[in-house]
């Protein structure tokens, strides 16, 4: 087995590589808002996420999301989760998942259209399961603990 170890940043994905991407939940009065993305190049990606620059702040590549797509109508943004996935060409993505309260639901642009969807109604959505949609549906200012067992405010156990 080797390490993660990575040679320098690429413009694209590259067989064997490594893409570290951010996605953001976003959460308007305990439901769900996803995202019906017009753009052919980008269906099916119900949820904001991008592939994050080189040696960028995942925070802030998620606030950014928010303001993007959910017209920075945020109230509170938590880190809820890290996930290892597969990404294409037998490459490796490290998930980096923030949860976004948000304070008014998104209008929606040209290229996408914002839904909201019952907390109780989730589907899986590209790589995550029912499971973890709910859990970090449940989670909300001041519970962030519950994200992975808890082990103090704000904590992941991992």
């Amino acid at each position: 087995m080797a390490r993660a170890y990575f040679g320098s940043p690429r413009t694209g994905p590259s067989a064997g590589g490594l893409q570290v991407t951010v996605y953001v939940i976003p959460v308007y009065e305990s439901d769900l808002v996803v995202f019906d993305v017009h753009l052919s190049q980008a269906r099916g990606r119900w949820l904001p996420w991008d592939v994050i620059d080189f040696g960028a702040n995942p925070y802030e590549a998620a606030s950014t999301l928010v303001d993007d797509w959910c017209d920075g109508a945020l109230s509170d943004l938590v880190l809820v989760d890290v996930l290892s996935l597969e990404a294409p060409g037998d490459g490796w993505e490290l998930a980096i998942v923030f949860r976004a309260e948000l304070t008014a639901m998104p209008a929606g642009d040209g290229d996408r259209t914002a839904k909201r969807v019952p907390a109780t109604a989730t589907d899986a959505i590209g790589p995550f399961d029912p499971v973890d949609l709910e859990r970090w549906l449940r989670l909300g200012p001041g519970r962030e603990a519950m994200a992975k067992g808890g082990g103090g405010p704000g904590s992941l156990v991992f």
